[in-house]
């Protein structure tokens, strides 16, 4: 099993458990311990979240696009059971408030309770808009690490191809340097030729 998949394995493991705590809270009575099912599954959520962030780094050094989608399916499903907490932390407040205040309390109290459910909504859509922001800014990143990738690939073939220009320039000069002298050297027995000709002339005409 690699390491991804022990990731995995662990936050389906953790994301089971906040689902079962979600529940717990939401058929919570007087007799419910409400505290520590609240601190549990804060500290589920908290773990999950470093998981997540474990597998992104995973698909990263992988380059898997399947690790990749797989996490971003996670974090939306972790997203969705952090939104049904914190509502259900509230109604669990609610009533808990609730059962202990009379008529004009309980008027007051629902009020407040109303205010405080549209602040987490707010709350939990900012929540979301961050998570997702974090997500495009991590494939603007690793979109941004391949071009860098491909640029200095492209630099390293253009410094080749550079220094095979300048050994072919060398080569060319050098034939041509190479031409010259036999062209010299052609030249010079020439000369030398045509002179013994002219001597060999000169004494057979006396």
């Amino acid at each position: 099993m690699s390491i991804f998949q022990r990731y995995e394995e662990e936050t389906r493991n953790i994301l089971s458990q906040i689902t079962d705590k979600i529940s717990t809270l939401k058929t919570y009575d007087d007799k419910s311990d409400k505290g520590s099912t609240i601190t549990l599954t804060t500290g589920l959520i908290r773990q999950a979240d470093d998981l997540l962030k474990q597998m992104d780094m995973e698909s990263r050094d992988n380059g898997d696009r399947e690790m990749k989608d797989k996490c971003t399916t996670y974090k939306k499903s972790l997203q969705s059971l952090k939104s049904d907490f914190d509502a259900a932390r509230n109604d669990a407040d609610r009533s808990a408030l609730l059962a202990g205040a009379g008529g004009n309390d309980r008027g007051r109290l629902l009020d407040v309770g109303s205010s405080l459910s549209r602040q987490n909504d707010t709350l939990t859509n900012a929540r979301r808009i961050m998570s997702e922001t974090e997500d495009v800014a991590l494939e603007i990143t690793e979109e941004l690490g391949r071009n860098r990738e491909k640029i200095q690939s492209a630099r390293s073939k253009v410094q080749e191809v550079s220094g095979m220009t300048n050994t072919a320039r060398r080569l060319v000069q050098s034939m041509s340097k190479r031409e010259t002298q036999q062209r010299i050297m052609m030249y010079g027995l020439a000369v030398i030729l045509l002179g013994a000709i002219i001597v060999v002339v000169y004494y057979m005409q006396k």
